[in-house]
């Protein structure tokens, strides 16, 4: 909580003196991942559940169209359930790099695509004697887009998706092995505000 609290410090610090944009909205996985052991058979899809993303961005308007690089944290989760009829969460936490290139029209409606790069600094396991996590830090992926642009005022629907899937193993009970497999295509409903 208290690194959530810094970096929305930050953002908005960084808002006011830089007059950039901020933006906040929820975040739908589309994706239900897949949790299996290692030392058995066992395999079971996971619920997908609703997260949420808060940032900053720019937009330069060039000739016709826009490019409009952010930084948001994004958060999300997976429910999986084990052999043993346990329930767990894994909570994702990640840093996001979209660069779009779009175009606006009738001076109020806008159209974007662009890559994004994503930084996995932290994978939430929320299931007893769990140890030795290692997960796929990098993820780089496309995110299509559209939105309203009204004053200083933005609103944006988004779909984002990875290029590759993702990966995140540990250890339970210092000796059973565990992995989640995830191909996470997120749903990004926005709003926000230029300074």
């Amino acid at each position: 909580m208290k690194k959530i609290t810094l970096l929305l410090l930050l953002v908005f610090t960084t808002a006011a003196h830089a007059q950039i944009g901020v933006k906040a909205g929820l975040t739908f996985n589309n994706d239900e991942g897949i949790f299996k052991s290692v030392n058995t058979a066992y395999q079971q899809k996971g619920k997908n559940n609703v997260g949420y993303h808060i940032g900053v961005f720019k937009e330069f308007k060039l000739a016709g169209f826009f490019v409009e690089p952010e930084i948001l944290y994004v958060t999300y989760k997976n429910k999986y359930l084990a052999e043993t009829n346990e329930s767990f969460d894994v909570r994702y936490q990640r840093v996001d790099i979209p660069v779009s290139v779009g175009t606006t029209f009738a001076k109020l409606f806008k159209l974007q695509a662009g890559p994004v790069l994503s930084y996995y600094f932290k994978d939430n396991i929320d299931w007893k004697n769990v140890s030795d996590i290692k997960k796929d830090d990098f993820s780089i992926g496309l995110q299509l887009g559209a939105g309203v642009e009204f004053h200083k005022f933005h609103v944006d629907l988004r779909y984002d998706f990875p290029l590759s899937d993702r990966q995140t193993d540990f250890v339970k009970n210092q000796n059973l092995k565990f992995q989640t497999k995830n191909t996470p295509k997120l749903f990004h409903v926005s709003v926000g505000y230029e300074f």
